[in-house]
């Protein structure tokens, strides 16, 4: 009795210490009731910013994944040196590390889009690191930009993902873990990243959404139910089974 008392406590002690730390929600944008529940601020010198959308049945991305017809949309301009940008940016409230979220329409896939993390808002979020879809859906590309020069730091193709290809005018899941000088890259709850991205030059920095094509303004990007969180992290110490079992011998 005594020994099965203590494994029972050895399992307990197991539990509690291999539990992960639960994500908090720090913002959210759903769009609710049609009006933008964040602020969002625009960049690289252009005044495009999100807007609210209420879809039509007649749109070809009305059935959004919660279900409201309600999105945001980060539609590309006219700027004076490209086609067509638009990167809008929200304050992660002085985080730094955290889990910037997304649900994102393909539309036609002609335009470079996704997500934006640590992103300078000093600069107008010319410096910032960048999780997009290319142009025709197949690459995707975890990118870097310094004071508007761009690095590549990760590069796949949509062939390496389950379902094998990302097709126009679908809603999916894109997610960014910033933490540290690390990123880890999700497409649809699959990560692209076998190991973390590691790059020193941005510590921190806003979120936001991107929208760019060099001959063509005017194209949308919906989205929707962004979500920013923190990162859950692993406790100092976690027992094995193993373990346990070994200290009650």
């Amino acid at each position: 009795m005594r020994l099965a008392r203590m494994l029972l406590l050895g399992v307990a002690s197991l539990a509690a210490y291999a539990t992960l730390a639960s994500a908090a929600t720090i913002r959210e944008e759903h769009v609710t009731g049609g009006a933008l529940d964040l602020i969002w601020d625009p960049g690289f010198g252009v005044s495009n910013n999100m807007k609210p959308l209420t879809l039509l049945p007649s749109d070809a991305g009305y059935v959004n994944p919660s279900g409201d017809h309600t999105v945001a949309c980060a539609t590309n301009s006219a700027a004076p040196d490209s086609g067509g940008i638009i990167l809008t940016g929200t304050d992660p409230a002085g985080y730094s590390d955290y889990v910037w979220e997304a649900q994102i329409f393909t539309g036609d896939g002609n335009t470079r889009r996704g997500l934006v993390v640590r992103a300078d808002p000093s600069n107008g979020f010319a410096s910032c690191y960048q999780f997009v879809l290319q142009a025709g859906l197949f690459q995707i590309s975890f990118r870097k930009l310094v004071n508007s020069v761009p690095t590549s730091l990760g590069s796949w193709t949509a062939a390496q993902l389950p379902a094998g290809s990302i097709p126009t005018n679908t809603w999916h899941t894109m997610k960014v873990i910033a933490l540290g000088n690390t990123f880890r890259c999700f497409i649809d709850g699959f990560e692209l990243t076998s190991s973390p991205i590691v790059d020193n030059d941005l510590a921190g920095g806003w979120v936001g959404v991107y929208n760019f094509r060099f001959d063509l303004g005017g194209v949308p990007f919906l989205t929707d139910d962004l979500i920013l969180s923190t990162v859950g992290e692993t406790p100092v110490h976690a027992s094995t089974w193993g373990e346990v079992k070994t200290r009650y011998r």
